[in-house]
């Protein structure tokens, strides 16, 4: 079956910004047996070039349900874009699901059957029978070149009731799906909104030391619906991300538009931000003892050694924390009467530059919370703080290692400002 002329026009649209759904396609995501870092990779694209993703779905290889996905995300995003069956196997659905969604027959492109022939001629192999079905679009549709395999996407422009959706469906394998993506689809995207800003930018806020609620607080007016820039709060393991999101055509409009938003966070909330993009308070905490040429030693009992998990596992660790420079130890009768004398002994007993000592868990006898007390031996004293054991059991320890980092890296920064 030949493919009919295609009579619609371009697909050009003036709103302020384009709506898209990402859905991945494969039992072996629907199962937990791979994580789905393409719908991660996609959405990145996408918002870099100004186009909000407000959906993220993920359906098994099952033919009915990948039609009511099609249906559902054709009437509710301008833009849907699909990852994963268009093998040519029983369980690659996705052309024929395409198809039943919109009502309409699958059509062979003679174009994209020869290339899918010459692949396998380049590779020494004859094209099995069953690959035939790669060539085969829904009707209405236009095939996606694919440089480098067997398996064309597919280009759709639909109107369902006056709203303008276009579907691109590419393959899974990551390696072709980024290639058709940059050459192809990113393009045609970008011609669709030529009125609209082309970035989304994101800036991101790293703290620890305050609760969600508290932060809320500090933040009243950054966290409401509606306002420009949009400010997220998302907790993590006790760590609080801030996330700073802007629209513009250029970088400088971006960062113009964050400034005073990020001035407003810096004004509220001080030493409680410890960085300015992704990352965890020990790789903070190793940078500033690597600019220094410094060293830490750390003795723990209540963190069952993660204060020193989490130092030995960063970036810096093998420049100022290898094996020779990160004294280690542990033990289980750290009582936090004791622990300034111990924290002295121990820091006598190396020549680090300073020492972190963690006492025991002590379980609270009057309020029935626990507390864990750290100390933090610098040049000229010894600091011991109290920290209530609070939160979800799963994460005491986490939060717990944190707040002993939290308290060198304040120490650290106390330090440089006195210089």
């Amino acid at each position: 079956m030949s493919q009919p002329q295609n009579t619609s026009q371009p697909f050009v649209t003036d709103m302020t910004q384009l709506h898209a759904e990402i859905i991945s396609i494969g039992d072996e995501l629907t199962s937990g047996q791979r994580l789905d870092t393409n719908s991660q990779w996609i959405s990145q694209q996408l918002g870099a070039i100004g186009v909000r993703v407000m959906y993220h779905t993920t359906v098994a290889d099952d033919l009915q349900a990948n039609i009511d996905v099609f249906r559902l995300a054709i009437n509710r995003a301008d833009i849907v874009v699909t990852t994963g069956g268009l093998g040519p196997t029983a369980d690659d659905l996705t052309r024929e699901s395409l198809a039943g969604a919109i009502g309409v027959e699958l059509y062979q492109d003679e174009l994209a059957l020869r290339h899918i022939e010459e692949l396998f001629i380049s590779r020494g192999r004859t094209m099995p029978p069953k690959n035939i079905v790669q060539a085969q679009f829904p009707v209405g549709s236009t095939p996606i070149h694919n440089p480098e395999g067997t398996a064309p996407g597919i280009d759709l422009i639909l109107s369902p009731e006056g709203h303008s959706t276009r579907v691109f469906c590419l393959p899974g394998v990551p390696a072709e799906m980024n290639q058709m993506w940059t050459q192809t689809v990113e393009p045609a995207i970008a011609k669709m909104k030529p009125n609209s800003k082309q970035l989304i930018k994101h800036f991101v806020i790293k703290t620890f030391g305050m609760g969600e609620s508290d932060m809320e607080r500090h933040l009243p007016d950054l966290i409401q619906r509606g306002r420009k820039p949009t400010v997220g709060i998302t907790a993590s393991y006790a760590t609080i991300t801030l996330r700073i999101t802007t629209e513009g055509d250029t970088q400088d409009e971006c960062e113009e538009q964050a400034r005073d938003t990020i001035k407003t966070i810096q004004d509220c909330l001080g030493d409680t931000i410890y960085a300015y993009h992704e990352c965890e308070l020990q790789d903070v905490v190793s940078k500033q003892l690597s600019d220094n040429n410094e060293q830490v030693a750390v003795l723990e009992s209540g963190t069952r050694g993660l204060v020193s998990h989490n130092l030995h596992n960063t970036p810096d660790t093998t420049k100022t924390l290898g094996p020779c420079e990160l004294r280690t130890s542990l033990a289980n009768n750290y009582a936090w009467e004791n622990l300034e004398s111990i924290a002295d002994k121990f820091h006598e007993s190396h020549d680090a530059n300073y020492s972190i000592v963690v006492g025991d868990v002590v379980n609270g006898s009057d309020d029935g919370i626990s507390k864990i007390h750290v100390a933090v031996v610098g040049h000229k004293s010894t600091q011991i703080q109290e920290f209530r054991f609070t939160g979800h059991s799963n994460i005491r320890i986490a939060k717990a290692a944190k707040q002993a980092l939290n308290c060198l890296r304040l120490h650290l920064l106390s330090v440089s400002e006195s210089i």
